[in-house]
């Protein structure tokens, strides 16, 4: 019979014996106090970085070392907290006081941790993980014997993109931005008025209404479209009024915000009066999926839940140790053909060599030319042919090497999953592409780095 209450009284004592789960815990983070301290070369990359970028003349910031404010960010990585939570964390946890190099001190602001996490750039993450690379090398944890390849979406942080939504984000985002400005110069603020309730309806009647197989209900829904696109174009040229007044009075830095928001908002108006005016069919590419994250792209993978993606390709090459030896995300997606040869020279630069087995999904088939001049570099291509087969090609794709190819091929999903579950990959939640591409090479940088401590 369970117990409601316990009437045992309470003691703490410092010779607790540890459960098994924290002793794996502790063992985890004691191999990668281990894998750092003989990685001098890691800590000196990210050092420059912040040297550059953050300002030590601040004395709260020259304070804390480079070494405490990286490890810092290496547990919020591995643990997936935020901030807030990553101070609490350690704040109340003797033994990652130790690891972080905290000790008995104070803990750094969260104003601190952010900045040090937005400085540190998509480049000096490459640097990093080609350090580690030829640590694990070096301390032959790793091979370059097998290699294997897949990719997926990493989403951006937006909505999905409705036409209506992005004109009402367009609307009130530039609105607020006039409000502020005209507020700090009333002078200006004459015949500048403002209608977010009456936009915010007729974007509300046109999401909820457009499904709508009624030919009345559907006229009406393009009648308010086109009065939503009118206003925006109205509160645009608004906005270039006062952009202008912005530059007669040499309020250079909130001119410069206004002008890149004001182009934003005009390839929004180009797009929808491309549908709903010139009735005109507008491809993707030609195409702005957010205000704020411009950089989106739209990706169909073939997925049965997620035919459309919003967000960028990421491109992951490991090694048998699942490694991740290649990473690549670009702001505008190369296809996956492409990514194949480029990994594979990269696998050769790193490891002298191209791999003896080599894997991946149909996607990275270009034919079967390109198939047999890379079986005379590799023993094992392990690359299906898309479309029918001849019996030859029937019989390559059944011999044990071929499937045993694919086998490991499948590895690479599992890969994915937990860089999505337990790494974040799932959606970027900073805001510009350049934050985006930096935080890819750092959860690479310690999937790797965990990879490793538990080796």
């Amino acid at each position: 019979m369970r117990l409601r209450y316990s009437m045992k009284p309470q003691f703490f004592f410092t010779d607790i014996k540890d459960h098994p789960v924290a002793r794996e815990y502790y063992d985890k983070y004691n191999q990668i106090d281990a894998i750092l301290e003989n990685n001098s070369s890691i800590l000196n990359e990210i050092h420059k970085e912040l040297e550059m970028s953050m300002n030590t003349k601040n004395g709260r910031v020259s304070t804390f070392s480079t070494e405490t404010i990286f490890r810092m960010l290496l547990v919020k990585c591995i643990e997936q907290l935020t901030f807030r939570d990553l101070i609490i964390r350690v704040n109340d946890s003797t033994f990652l006081r130790n690891f972080t190099h905290i000790g008995c001190g104070d803990l750094m602001s969260i104003g601190l941790l952010d900045a040090a996490w937005k400085c540190i750039s998509r480049e000096a993450w490459d640097r990093v993980n080609k350090h580690l690379l030829e640590y694990a090398k070096n301390e032959q944890i790793i091979t370059g014997t097998d290699f294997r390849l897949d990719s997926t979406v990493c989403e951006c942080n937006i909505h999905y993109p409705t036409d209506s939504s992005l004109l009402w984000d367009c609307y009130r985002v530039v609105s607020r931005n006039l409000r502020m400005i005209l507020k700090a110069c009333p002078e200006h603020s004459k015949d500048f008025r403002f209608h977010e309730k009456k936009i915010k309806q007729l974007h509300t009647l046109i999401s909820t209404r457009s499904s709508s197989k009624k030919k009345s209900t559907q006229r009406k829904v393009k009648k308010s479209m086109r009065i939503l696109i009118e206003r925006v174009t109205a509160v645009w040229e608004k906005g270039h009024a006062i952009s202008e007044l912005l530059q007669e009075l040499q309020f250079n830095d909130v001119h410069k915000q206004l002008k890149e928001l004001l182009q934003k908002v005009e390839l929004v108006l180009e797009q929808s009066k491309r549908k709903y005016i010139a009735e005109e069919k507008v491809p993707a590419r030609d195409r702005i999926f957010s205000i704020f994250e411009d950089h989106t792209e739209l990706l169909k993978r073939g997925k049965a839940r997620k035919p459309i993606e919003f967000g960028h390709l990421v491109t992951l090459g490991q090694t048998k140790e699942k490694f991740i030896s290649y990473y690549a995300v670009d702001s505008i997606s190369d296809h996956d053909t492409k990514q194949k040869d480029i990994a594979l020279e990269s696998h050769k630069t790193d490891f002298g060599a191209y791999p003896d087995l080599f894997a991946a999904d149909k996607n990275y088939y270009v034919g079967m030319e390109d198939v047999s001049d890379w079986e005379e570099k590799i023993d094992t291509y392990g690359i299906g042919k898309k479309g029918r087969r001849t019996e030859q090609e029937y019989e390559r794709e059944h011999g044990e090497s071929f499937k045993s190819a694919q086998k490991f091929r499948a590895g690479c999903e599992g890969t994915i999953s937990v860089l999505k579950r337990a790494f974040g990959l799932e959606r970027c939640v900073y805001r510009s592409f350049k934050s985006f591409a930096s935080s890819i090479g750092r959860l690479v940088f310690c999937h790797n780095l965990v990879l490793l401590a538990r080796k």
